[in-house]
């Protein structure tokens, strides 16, 4: 079965908000800019699949409202994750 063109677009509308209504969720967990969190932190936070996570937060960094802040080692796997937080606005 082939999709419709009108279907199509439905489809993207309805995912498009989504992804908006995620990003927003994301963001609307760094209150401040001291404030760093890893992607699991963020999907445990949010209620998002982590596989969510991980892809809105690829878009906010390309969009740079989200910057990678350094890491964090896993107290259960010992691995290194990031940590993201907002971009620091530098005052000269």
């Amino acid at each position: 079965m082939r999709a419709t063109h009108t279907q199509l677009a439905g489809y993207d509308s309805v995912t498009g908000t989504k992804r908006c209504t995620q990003k927003q969720m994301i963001l609307d967990l760094f209150y401040s800019t001291h404030l760093t969190l890893t992607r699991q932190e963020i999907s445990e936070r949010t209620n998002l699949r982590l596989s969510s996570v991980c892809g809105r937060t690829f878009e906010l960094l390309s969009e740079e409202k989200l910057v990678k802040r350094g890491t964090q080692k896993c107290a259960a796997t010992g691995v290194d994750n990031e940590t993201l937080g907002l971009p620091v606005e530098v005052v000269a």
